[in-house]
């Protein structure tokens, strides 16, 4: 048995691959009206502050050391180069728990962020040291982003949709202050400065961990099973279940007090336990892949997002921001005010869809992919108050798309497999990411930044055609009724 039953109870399908929609029509409460919630989110907001100052002053350092888009591109292709790894971070999530990967997340990303400002301050500034650093510190951040997004689900069990949008929003939100910072504290303490103001960031999110705000220690969850366990399944083992615990002494049966069980009756009950996870099946990666190829709307949101990824991905923002400092001729201060003004449009896209109390897919997915099409093509008109509202435009449907992607896969995946769903997902739209610097490099070399404008506004378009065809996969399905009994009575 695989997790297509599970999946199929759950809403996700049906025997005709469009899926129950009852899903569809669910009412969350806030999750802002949660304490814990209140707390997580303010340590996952001060990472990602620092975060934010890292991806703003990296590229502009990288234009101030090399002035060229290549290498500020390939710095940004950091990011998908660490997808990679996602599968197995994931697979290690659902088999191992999340706690460990959002401790040594953390730490490898604050060892990176410090060997990078090191070499840095010791004139080191060569390009494939800065790429190695970045991968490494990606890597270290996608592990600690595994690890919170797949317990989610189980640490805050009564708004997990809403949850995970709004913490989504939050982290738009907060990566407004990155640019904002960049502009104010550029003149002062420089890009390197900005760099070290990013490495005390990784810290807060173990603070909130220390005071106990952390996943809940729970058994791996077997890749086969996504509903909760019986009781006999999650209490201890034991050498016999039905009668009582032996004691060493004659064993007292009546409630009293007993001694602790010899060490080797403790020895052999540890050693049941081994025995029996080794006979546990394996957590396959490909159960990730069965659960997203089950559930139609999984696989048109994958199509969709992978395409986004390498025409809208690393590469695009890596051409808007040498369109400012190049096209436009903008200084360092003000293209980060521009890239304030397109994060607050992203926000609000991402707030359009989080806050509803309904998530129903389709519709944000198609208009936010036609505001990022129509966003492009505008970008070609060589007059600025055009080309910032086109920026704006653009960012504001990302910013939909992006949220409505978030929720849906928390809301349609098993929650058995999300790790390694999400590990699979990630590891394909980076993938897809990947070709974006590689492409819109070329491009531009080829016919130059308005050209390549128009162009990728062209290919976005493709995305809307595949939602149009794939419009039946969101439709109502009525789940199938019980057949009526037959009766003898005439």
């Amino acid at each position: 048995m695989t997790d297509a039953g599970t999946a199929e109870e759950a809403g996700s399908v049906t025997p005709d691959g469009a899926g129950a929609h009852a899903a569809d029509e669910s009412v969350e409460p806030n999750p802002l009206a949660d304490r814990r919630f209140l707390v997580f989110a303010a340590g996952n907001a001060a990472n990602n502050v620092g975060e934010a100052l890292y991806a703003t002053a990296l590229p502009l350092l990288a234009y101030q050391l090399t002035d060229s888009l290549v290498v500020m591109a390939w710095l940004a292709a950091a990011v998908p180069v660490s997808d990679l790894f996602a599968p197995a971070l994931g697979a290690w999530a659902d088999r191992r728990g999340v706690r460990g990967l959002i401790v040594q997340g953390l730490l490898a990303q604050a060892g990176a962020a410090l060997a990078m400002n090191l070499l840095l301050l010791g004139g080191h500034s060569a390009p494939w040291l800065l790429f190695l650093c970045a991968v490494v510190l990606e890597t270290g951040g996608l592990a600690y982003r595994t690890g919170w997004m797949t317990g989610v689900p189980a640490q805050f069990p009564d708004c997990p949709v809403r949850a995970r949008g709004t913490l989504n929003s939050l982290f738009l939100a907060t990566t407004l202050a990155g640019p904002l910072l960049v502009a104010a504290l550029l003149p002062w303490v420089g890009y390197q400065g900005l760099l070290w103001l990013n490495l005390p960031t990784f810290f807060a999110p173990l603070v909130v961990w220390a005071v106990g705000v952390r996943p809940a220690r729970s058994a791996p969850a077997s890749p086969h099973k996504t509903a909760p366990a019986s009781p006999d399944e999650t209490a201890p083992a034991s050498l016999d279940k039905t009668a009582p615990a032996p004691s060493h002494e004659g064993g007292r049966t009546d409630g009293g007090a007993r001694r602790t069980a010899p060490r080797w009756v403790k020895r052999r009950a540890a050693g049941a336990q081994a025995r029996a996870g080794a006979e546990a099946p394996p957590s396959r990666i490909r159960d990730g892949w069965d659960a997203i190829r089950q559930d139609k709307r999984i696989s048109v949101m994958l199509v969709a997002d992978m395409v986004l990824s390498a025409v809208c991905g690393t590469g695009l923002t890596s051409l808007i921001v040498y369109h400012l400092r190049h096209g436009w001729a903008l200084s360092g201060q003000q293209a980060g005010l521009a890239i304030a003004g397109m994060n607050v449009a992203s926000l609000v896209g991402n707030l359009l869809v989080s806050q509803r109390r309904r998530l129903r897919p389709w519709t944000p997915m198609t208009l936010g992919v036609a505001a990022r099409s129509v966003a492009l093509i505008l970008m070609i008109v060589p007059v600025w108050p055009v080309f910032m509202f086109a920026v704006v435009l653009g960012a504001l449907g990302q910013g939909a798309v992006m949220a409505t992607v978030v929720m849906a896969r928390v809301r349609y995946l098993p929650p058995g497999v999300l790790g390694r769903a999400s590990g699979l997902i990630w590891l394909l739209t980076g993938g897809a990411a990947l070709l974006s610097p590689v492409f819109v490099s070329a491009l531009d070399d080829v016919v130059g930044t308005p050209p390549t404008f128009l162009v990728l506004g062209i290919a976005t378009t493709t995305v809307l055609l595949h939602l149009r065809l794939t419009r039946a996969a969101w439709r109502p399905v009525p789940r199938p009724q019980e057949p009526a009994r037959r009766t003898n009575e005439p």
